[in-house]
Order: structure tokens, then C-alpha cells, then sequence
């Protein structure tokens, strides 16, 4: 949960960040557009495993030997490159949870009047076509 601004006394239950965007969208099933990745599935994987664990007074990032463990149980093997990004997107999720708690946090992503929101089907699609084309 947020943190109250300093000197702020009520008992008011602060909003998060998503449910002041819920509030301000009016839709209850709002959520931030995301950024296209290559390596989607390793998103996946992180959430699969825990995006951090539980670590003497708090939380932590997740640990080679959890990644290890996860491996074995899953029977999927990751590169090495897969497992060290996995290790560092545990780190930056938990650094970002804990900066999202001040009340003046700012959103971990960029807003660009640049970009033109194209539906992920389609873009989806789009990729599929190109990499096929790639082939002949």
C-alpha cells in the first residue's frame, strides 16, 4: 500500500496506483498498456516462480537456487542468459514495489504522445507475417 504523505493524520484508506487509474478510466477492469517484449515467456516464468520470496524482514529477489529448484520440478532448462535475466527481473520488481509505496511515486512506465495504441492481435499478426516471410 501507498505510504500517507508527511503530516497526513486520517485514516483514510489510500488508493494504489491501479485503482486511481481504475477510478480516473471509470472501468473496473482497467489496465496500463504494456510494452511488446521479445522474451515474453521469461515473464511468464518469473510470475511462475514468485517475482520475489520471503526474506528475513521483508521481501527479497528471488535466488539462483530457486531458479534451480524451479528448473528441476518444472523440467523446462534455461540458458544461462534466461536464468540471469530472470534473477535481474526478480531485483527490479522488488526495487519498483518498494518505490511504488511513496505516495508520489511515478509510474514505472513512459506515457508518449509518439505512440499510437495498436491492439496486440493485430500486432501479433503482423510479427507472425514478417517471420514467416523471413523463411522464404
Amino acid at each position: 500500500m501507498p505510504e500517507r504523505p508527511k503530516g497526513d493524520k486520517s485514516d483514510k484508506p489510500l488508493l494504489s496506483r491501479i485503482a486511481k487509474l481504475k477510478a480516473e478510466k471509470k472501468d473496473d477492469d482497467y489496465r496500463p498498456e504494456m510494452p511488446q517484449v521479445e522474451a515474453a515467456y521469461l515473464i511468464g516464468y518469473l510470475f511462475e516462480i514468485g517475482p520475489m520470496m520471503a526474506a528475513g524482514m521483508g521481501s527479497g529477489p528471488i535466488t539462483h537456487g530457486e531458479i534451480e529448484s524451479w528448473q528441476r520440478v518444472t523440467g523446462i532448462e534455461l540458458n544461462s542468459w534466461e536464468a540471469r535475466t530472470l534473477r535481474r527481473l526478480s531485483v527490479d520488481y522488488l526495487s519498483e514495489s518498494h518505490k511504488a509505496t511513496a505516495i508520489d511515486a511515478e509510474a514505472p512506465w513512459e506515457e508518449s504522445p509518439d505512440l499510437v495504441a495498436i491492439p496486440s492481435h493485430k500486432t501479433e499478426s503482423l510479427r507472425d507475417s514478417i517471420r514467416s516471410l523471413a523463411v522464404l
